[in-house]
Order: C-alpha cells, then structure tokens, then sequence
C-alpha cells in the first residue's frame, strides 16, 4: 500500500512540476520583462529551505485544524489531519512547488541553446505564442523534456522532507491499520522505513526494506535514462541531431491559433500569479509570527495583536540558538572545504579522458547519487553503528559530500578541459610534470570554479535536513534544520512555538541570502578574465 501511494505521490508531484515550467520557462524565454518577473520568484522559492518551507506552508493550509490563512482567503478549509486527499494533494503540490526553480531554469537554459532564428521567423509570419511554444520547440526539445520529467519523477519518489513536515504520514487510511503498522494517505516508502527506524523495529527488517527500495530507485534511474534516450535519441536532443524522417502525408500537424495563444498565454499568467500570491503570502506569514508575542496556529488579522520582537532574543538566549547556528557552520563549511579537495583531482583526471569514459563515469555516479534518501542513511547508520563509530558530525559529512560530488565533478571537468592547450604544452617546456602542473597551474586557473562549487556544497549542506535527523541524536550537536524542527514538531505536535520558529527562519536566511551575496561578486571574476585579448 505504501509502495502504491509512493508511485502515485510521485507521479501527481512530477505532473505538476514539469508542465508549470515549460509554461514559465516559455514565458520568461520570450520576454525579457517576464524573465525580470519570474526569476526572483523562483530564486525565492529555490533560496528557501525545505525546513523552513514546508512547515511554513502548514501553517498557511492547515493552520489550527482548518482554520488558517489558506480558509480565511479562500473560504476553503483543507485539514491535512482528517482529509487523505487534501493531505495527498497539498503535499505533492509543495514539494511541486520546491522542484519547479530548478526544472524551470533547465528548461530555460535548453531554449537557450535552440535556434532562435526558426522563433524569430515564426513570429515574422504571424505565429503566436502557442504556436511558437508547442510546434517549434516543444519537437525540438523532446529529449530535454523527458530528462527533466525522469529526474522530477525519481527526486519525487525519493522526498522525505516535505510530507514527512507537513503531514507527517497523512491521516491514516482504513486498509492501512494493521497490528504492525499504520499507513497514512502520504505515507510513502521513505516515511514508512523512517517510521520503522524510529520505532526501534528490527535493524535487518529495516535494512531489507532500504535495500529492496534502493533497487527500486536505481532502477527507476535507469528506466528513466533508457526512456530519454529513446526520445532524444542516441546524439542528444535536437531535431538537428536525429535522423532525418519521412515528411508525413495526408493531413498536416495541428498549428495553434489565436484560442490556444489566449489560452496558453492565461495559464501563464496564472502560474506567475500563483507564484506572486506565494510569495507574498509566505513573506507575511513569516514576519507576522516572528513579531508576534503569542505563538498561534493562525494568522487572525493584517498584523498581529501583541507586537514584539522578544522572540529573537528568546531563541538566542533562551533556547541557545546561536550553537545550533555554529554547529551548522561547522558541517557546512567541511563540506565546502573538502568538496573541492576530492573533486578537483578527480576531475583533472577525467578532463583527460575521452568523451565516452567521462560520459560513461558520469553516468554511474548519477546512478549512484540516485539512490540517496532514508532507504540508503538507514542501512549506512547500521553500519556506522555495528563498527562501533559513535554518531556525530562525520556521517553527515560525508552524505553532504557524496550528494554534493556529481555537481562538483561536472562543474569542475568542464572548467578544466576548456582550458587552452597551449597551457599543458608551455608547462611541459618548462619542465614540470603532472602533479606540478596540476597545482602550479590548474589550481590557480581554476579557483573561481572551485569556489562556486564550494558555495553549492555549502549551501547544500546548510540546508539539509534528513541526515542530521538520523545521525545525530544529541541537543548540543543539532543543526539549525533539527532545532527548527523541535520547535513546530509534526502535524499532531502540541504547543507548537510558530514565533520563535518564525525568528530563528528569519536569522537563516538572512545569513544565508549574505554568504550569497558575498560569494556572488568573487564568481563573476576568473584569472583568465583579467587576459582575454592575450593569446
């Protein structure tokens, strides 16, 4: 039953995801103002934690039993404690909602790269957006299209973090209360293995069940992959990279006309809309309770009734915020520092190698990366905990820099081999050899790289919330994802604290949005920028 819910949870989550960013990818590819509007919007929803999110959008659905901001403005009351379906719904809605920046700007960035001319002549001759949108690039871009929905699909089966914040199961289904177990309606495999790791159940239970799921993933990967690859075809996406077929006779293609641009063109002011009232609302939700002096499960009017700023200090003094802040530093800024350690050698090593070893290690370690998730931490704590390793920081550690690897790789690979020829041969005339080379001149050449993929390390890192949660199991070791957790709980936690939770958020991505910034200038820079017209 779970593995039921799992597929259709995923499925609902995926559909959501991708059909909203072609739309607004399409919209913010065709108009500079648009990508002005949009794309705030989406760093928005990307910069903000999943920690932090989806309680926040528990708040504004389900409020106290129903009552919340969601029914005050709409009139509609969703309670994620008696209705499997709002349950169900919501959350895949939300984790649609955290999904939708990053295949937006892949989606983007794929329009990017198509020819511009065939739309600028399309246009000439009278086509419209719908036209534009779904007869010219949508053929082109098939292969990006099913990439994009295989990794949403995958990533959905493998969430955790938003159902397990927002519902924490889901109200329980009928069929699923037996003498061992209680199925929710947003109960998905993670959950359910998570459940039975935190009920103590037996380790080789618990650890047979991750290892049938993480078969399930991987092979969710590959069918996946083997699925894109069926679309675009065995040289990549692009009607210029595949066979050429036979025109079709009888009756032509379907063009869009004027109906479908209305259409299309309301849908995708509607998604922008839907993003502004997000924000917005968000935005609201969040100051209101972190100057708020009661902690309520709702927002009952424009500000609150006791205004205070005393649960800043609260959080800080009181509940010693600040050495959960410290403790995050500590994790994020290994991660940062040995993301590039690791990687960088290794990716000298394959931006030496051939397209298709490179594509084929690529390969294996996004297959790899595939299976992370509570199916894989639980296993690897057993194992940490039977070689006799106590929990701490260093698991943790090492998962942020697994998942941070791939991206880390990738980055840094295509860094180094658009480096100028030139360079190696100058270097082996002045007599250095591999290792010298690599340090006297690629590291230095390479720095800015090394620095972004650090920064997305670090960040990944920061806002991580899953392996803390399971490795660590000490109030004075938690990071700032555990000890805002502590402060709303589940669903059915009693006495929430909304406004110290409300502060501490604040202070996160406050320090969060001025490590970006302060990284973000550095980024722009590269040594080889300073010597562009030299040859």
């Amino acid at each position: 039953m779970s593995a039921g819910i799992t597929v259709l949870w995923s499925l609902l989550s995926a559909s959501l995801t991708v059909p909203a960013a072609w739309i607004l990818a399409s919209l913010a590819h065709g108009s500079r103002r648009a990508y002005a509007l949009v794309f705030p919007l989406l760093a928005a929803a990307w910069a903000t934690p999943v920690y932090i999110g989806a309680p926040l959008w528990r708040f504004i659905l389900h409020g106290a039993a129903g009552d919340s901001v969601f029914s005050s403005l709409t009139g509609i009351t969703v309670n994620l404690m008696e209705s499997p379906v709002a349950a169900f719904v919501s959350t895949a809605a939300v984790a649609a909602w955290f999904r939708l920046p990053q295949a937006t700007f892949i989606l983007l960035a794929a329009m990017g790269r198509s020819r511009r001319e065939l739309d600028d002549a399309a246009a000439v001759d009278g086509a419209g957006m719908a036209a534009i949108s779904l007869a010219i690039r949508l053929p082109a871009m098939k292969g990006t299209l099913a990439a994009v929905g295989a990794l949403e699909l995958v990533s959905a089966i493998k969430e955790f973090t938003v159902p397990y914040l927002m519902t924490a199961g889901g109200p329980p289904m009928l069929a699923g209360v037996t003498d061992r177990t209680v199925i929710g309606a947003t109960t998905t495999l993670e959950i359910y293995l998570y459940d039975m790791f935190s009920s103590y159940a037996d380790s080789g239970i618990v650890s047979a069940y991750s290892v049938v799921l993480s078969l399930f993933v991987i092979a969710a990967v590959a069918v996946a992959w083997r699925i894109r690859s069926r679309v675009s075809g065995p040289s990549g996406p692009g009607p210029e990279r595949r066979k050429a077929r036979p025109p079709r006779t009888g009756r032509p293609a379907w063009i869009p006309g004027r109906l479908a641009d209305a259409v299309l063109g309301c849908a995708s002011w509607l998604a922008v809309g839907l993003l502004v009232a997000a924000a917005a609302v968000l935005a609201w939700c969040l100051l209101w309770m972190a100057f708020s002096g009661l902690s309520v499960a709702f927002v009952d009017g424009l500000l609150p009734a006791y205004p205070s700023a005393d649960n800043f200090r609260a959080a800080f003094v009181d509940d010693g915020l600040g050495l959960a802040f410290a403790n995050t530093l500590l994790v994020s800024a290994v991660v940062a520092l040995a993301v590039g350690a690791v990687c960088f050698p290794a990716a000298a090593w394959l931006a030496e190698r051939t397209p298709g070893v490179a594509a084929l290690f690529f390969a294996m370690v996004q297959l790899l990366s595939g299976a992370g998730g509570v199916h894989s931490l639980i296993p690897l704590y057993s194992l940490w905990r039977n070689l006799g390793i106590p929990a701490g920081y260093l698991p943790v550690i090492l998962v942020y820099l697994y998942h941070s690897a791939p991206v880390a790789l990738f980055a840094l690979s295509a860094f180094l081999r658009d480096q100028p020829r030139s360079l190696r041969e100058a270097a082996r005339m002045e007599g250095l050899g591999g290792l010298g080379y690599l340090a006297r001149i690629q590291l230095p050449l390479a720095l800015p790289a090394l620095a972004a993929t650090a920064m997305v390390a670090f960040l990944s890192a920061w806002n991580g919330f899953l392996a803390p949660l399971v490795f660590i199991d000490d109030d004075a070791r938690y990071t700032i994802a555990v000890k805002l957790h502590a402060y709303v709980g589940s669903i059915a936690s009693g006495s929430p604290k909304w406004n110290r939770f409300a502060a501490a958020s604040l202070v996160n991505m406050a320090i969060v949005g001025t490590l970006f910034r302060l990284f973000k200038k550095p980024l722009s820079r590269s040594a080889l920028a300073e010597h562009q017209g030299d040859d």
